[in-house]
């Protein structure tokens, strides 16, 4: 027997709804998939925490072999795991908040990447004839490398406020 709602209870299942969507999206803007952004997304805003397959399937209304391929791509991430209660056989879905952390890490790596790829291209371009484009290059490389040695004090001084 489905449950009846309120009026208020739509307006706050409307409202998730809508924050899910535009988180959703700002995750996929980082080129995720739009299932797994939008299971992050609702695991982040969800009170408790954590939900159940079903609830995951019912809320983002989407079938079951696009959630278990979504959920297990997250959990490969580290990004979402499960937990267990006792006495209740159902898994339950939450964020990874160190696995998230973790991806945070790898895109300020991706961007090291990046700079890497343009020094080597500056290299090979060291005796053409198109200098204005590598000294275009080399200003990119100058403005990465500030950025990173901003990122790297950063991260230092978190981890040493944190320990």
């Amino acid at each position: 027997m489905k449950k009846s709602t309120t009026p208020s209870t739509r307006k706050s299942v409307d409202q998730l709804s809508g924050k899910v969507e535009k988180i959703g999206i700002m995750i996929e803007q980082t080129g995720q998939a739009p299932m797994p952004g939008r299971i992050v997304a609702y695991l982040m805003l969800s009170e408790p925490p954590y939900r159940g397959f079903y609830e995951i399937q019912e809320f983002l209304k989407a079938s079951k072999s696009s959630i278990s391929t979504a959920l297990n791509q997250l959990m490969q991430a580290d990004v979402v795991n499960y937990i267990t209660f006792s006495g209740d056989r159902k898994r339950y879905f939450q964020i990874n908040t160190k696995g998230l952390s973790k991806v945070i890490k790898d895109q300020y790596k991706k961007g090291q990447l990046i700079n890497d790829m343009i020094m080597e291209a500056l290299q090979h371009r060291k005796n053409s004839e198109f200098q204005h484009f590598s000294r275009e290059l080399k200003e990119v490389i100058d403005f990465s490398t500030y950025i990173h040695k901003g990122i790297d004090k950063l991260v230092a001084d978190w981890e040493k406020a944190h320990k």
